[in-house]
């Protein structure tokens, strides 16, 4: 990240999917590197199921205003939430999409955003690891190998503090899975 930039992400899904620790969790990874974070979610009032939203502000200067106003990248891991917190999106955002269980939105195209990145997330996550846990890592390292806007290193001592022990070594793959798949994927994923 260059110096004086402020990077705005937005994640929505639906409740279970993870989203709001992921978010928690990189934005651990950007204070370990010493940067100015926010970070703000949003949940319906079931435990499972509901659509969520999580955002996140990085910069290496103060943040005046903490809420998200044009995302640099949105990660939508469900239609309903596509549809309930897509809005605000420009040129400027890109847009991730998993293409396992979404079609191409046809509210995106070259005119309303910068690029969309359509990748199998949950598919290759449960084939690969044979379980949804690490879906949300995953989504990590996407966001990652897409934006480096923390180091692999400052994610995984971050993915250290906030998950289980137990669970620790899928959620480290989950998290090599997520950046293989954009170094490996992205050109049989979908770009616009």
């Amino acid at each position: 990240m260059e110096s004086d930039k402020r990077f705005e992400l937005r994640m929505t899904g639906s409740g279970g999917q993870g989203l709001i620790l992921a978010s928690i969790i990189l934005a651990e990874a950007a204070m370990l590197e010493g940067k100015t974070v926010t970070q703000s979610q949003v949940y319906g009032a079931e435990a499972r199921g509901g659509t969520t939203k999580a955002e996140l502000i990085v910069s290496d200067r103060h943040i005046a205003y903490p809420k998200v106003t044009d995302p640099d990248l949105l990660a939508a891991m469900t239609n309903e939430g596509l549809k309930q917190y897509g809005g605000g999106i420009s040129r400027r955002t890109e847009v991730i999409i998993d293409s396992s269980v979404m079609a191409i939105p046809d509210l995106l195209d070259e005119e309303n955003c910068r690029g969309l990145v359509a990748l199998p997330i949950r598919n290759t996550v449960v084939a690969r690891l044979q379980s949804e846990l690490g879906l949300n890592v995953a989504l990590l390292g996407i966001i990652q190998g897409l934006t480096s806007i923390v180091r692999v290193e400052s994610l995984r001592e971050a993915v250290a503090m906030h998950v289980k022990k137990q669970f620790l070594n899928l959620n480290m793959q989950a998290l090599d899975l997520g950046i293989e798949m954009v170094e490996t994927q992205s050109g049989q994923g979908i770009r616009i």
